[in-house]
């Protein structure tokens, strides 16, 4: 009898063990592989982001911001549950009690202060409007977040992934340690980020034991390893290869509503010889001549719509239709060319005081690979109306800035997301003359004070709709009557997965899917 209970305690402690198993435990490889999601997913974007490994540009959903963004582009509570402006550049937010970060530690306000004044990078303080010792702590679920100047966008801002709440178990130590549903198990570079099951998630658990994030750059190797069973879901899909994902057996297509996009962006204050643009008439003739449609549906085969308001219409909500944008229409590019002294050549490109008609096109954010085959695409639909372009393609976008620095380039071809809530984001962060980005886009692609002006008034307004409407004509002052930015399209979020991987709804920013929905079907 002595012993069948040591046995019995035995299989009981064995037991405990197992069912303790997650963030910082040790399972089982037989007991993970049949609930493992392997992830393919492209180049691996950490490499200069320590800070924020696992939390973007690849979002592993082990830190949770407080404020959710919805696929509609609206707020939700998330750690917190509810904020409110307070005057005075002051906006409290009232924290979730009874949640846990990965280490057993509390999550309060002290965690919040953290990492809005030592967390997070620089730029994102910048985008806050804050300094060190902002963040004042009233008691242990609330906290006042003051900024240096009136921002009545915080709490869209705050639904941004980069905002995520996070501590550290020491100042040297890289591992992002958070309140989401899985936990950081390891981290290779260029290779995989694997996060396993939070078993004490505050919320309702993730539905997968671990997920392994295989970092995959070239986009055929993507889908082979999705063909041949290597991976269950890919990411960051051509959309020329969509089709034939489409057609294969065993794999389903997921996709999301708009919220990525692709635009030129001209150069209007650039120097000889990169200063053709400076007419706008030109740039205006450039936006009539590209067709969208042919783009859209003999290229992207159907994946995209042909937006003009550059930023996701759902967050200019009823306002979006002030802003007009371009359709095709070669005669007209043509006329504006015409009155602008440009006359065609003998081969076709236009040409004035002997001068051709010659555009540099840098095809390189975030690389030149995701935008392949658009540079060619354009450089055929402007010549039709006598523009000539050449293609450079930069291989990162450390490089592309370093160009786009240099003034080295008049068309800036982009692919761009809208990662939060706040209609004024992308805007401000790469037209308006205070931007984010600085010299670096503001001096080349500014549109004016009225552009400014109209930014300002919106990240001042207490209404998201009147603030909605302000960034809507502000929009329309970029494209419709300065032309400093040209929108080609509005991208759907795709996503292929074998057909037993159940319950993964693409964000229409990528950075914002929830994985912890996801399973796989036995």
């Amino acid at each position: 009898m002595k012993y069948l209970k040591q046995i019995v305690s035995f299989l009981v402690i064995i037991m405990l063990v197992a069912g303790s198993a997650g963030c910082g435990g040790q399972q089982r490889e037989g007991q993970v592989s049949k609930k493992e999601l392997v992830v393919g997913v492209g180049a691996d974007g950490y490499t200069q982001r320590d800070s924020e490994l696992g939390i973007y540009s690849l979002n592993a959903n082990i830190c949770e911001p407080l404020i959710r963004l919805t696929p509609e582009y609206q707020l939700e509570p998330l750690l917190a549950t509810k904020w409110e402006y307070k005057g005075s550049n002051t906006w409290r937010f009232y924290l979730r009690k009874g949640i846990k970060f990965h280490n057993g530690e509390d999550f309060n306000a002290a965690a919040v202060k953290y990492t809005l004044e030592k967390g997070i990078p620089s730029s994102g303080k910048s985008i806050l409007k804050i300094k060190e010792d902002v963040v004042k702590i009233i008691d242990d679920y609330t906290v006042d977040i003051v900024t240096t100047e009136p921002n009545m966008r915080v709490p869209e801002i705050l639904a941004h992934p980069s905002f995520a709440i996070r501590i550290k178990e020491n100042e040297d130590s890289q591992k992002p340690i958070g309140t989401g549903p899985f936990c950081f198990a390891r981290y290779e570079q260029d290779k995989e980020l694997v996060v396993e099951r939070n078993p004490d998630y505050w919320g309702e658990p993730a539905k997968v034991n671990r997920i392994v994030f295989k970092f995959i750059p070239d986009h055929n190797s993507r889908l082979l390893a999705l063909q041949a069973g290597e991976v269950d879901v890919i990411t960051e899909i051509p959309r020329e290869m969509i089709g034939q994902l489409k057609t294969t057996q065993g794999i389903q297509v997921l996709r999301g509503k708009t919220g990525a996009y692709v635009a030129l962006y001209l150069m209007v204050n650039g120097k000889q010889p990169f200063d053709i643009l400076q007419d706008k008439r030109i740039r205006q003739a450039i936006g009539w001549a590209i067709d969208r449609e042919a783009i859209i549906q003999k290229v992207w085969e159907g994946n995209a719509i042909s937006s003009q308001t550059i930023i996701p219409p759902d967050i200019l909500r009823e306002h979006k239709d002030l802003v007009s944008g371009f359709a095709y229409n070669p005669e007209r590019a043509k006329n504006l060319l015409e009155q602008a002294g440009w006359k065609a050549g003998p081969d076709g490109i236009r040409i004035k005081n002997g001068r051709r008609l010659e555009l540099t096109l840098v095809s390189g954010f975030p690389s030149a690979s995701v935008l392949e085959p658009l540079p060619e695409i354009l450089q055929q639909q402007l010549k039709e109306v006598g523009i000539g372009v050449k293609v450079v393609e930069v291989a990162d976008r450390g490089l592309y800035f370093d160009k786009l620095k240099k003034g080295e380039g008049d068309l800036w071809l982009e692919r761009g997301s809208q990662n939060d809530g706040d209609p004024t984001f992308l805007p401000q962060l790469l037209f308006h003359s205070k931007g984010y980005y600085e010299a670096n886009y503001n001096k080349a692609f500014w549109p004016g004070r009225k552009f400014d002006n109209l930014i300002d008034h919106a990240r001042n307004n207490p209404e998201i709709v009147e603030a909605a409407r302000l960034v809507a004509e502000a929009i329309h002052v970029l494209i419709d009557e300065e032309t400093t930015a040209v929108p080609i399209a509005s991208l759907y979020t795709i996503y292929a997965a074998k057909e037993k991987v159940k319950g993964l709804t693409p964000h229409p920013s990528s950075i914002n899917t929830r994985w912890d929905t996801v399973y796989i079907e036995e």
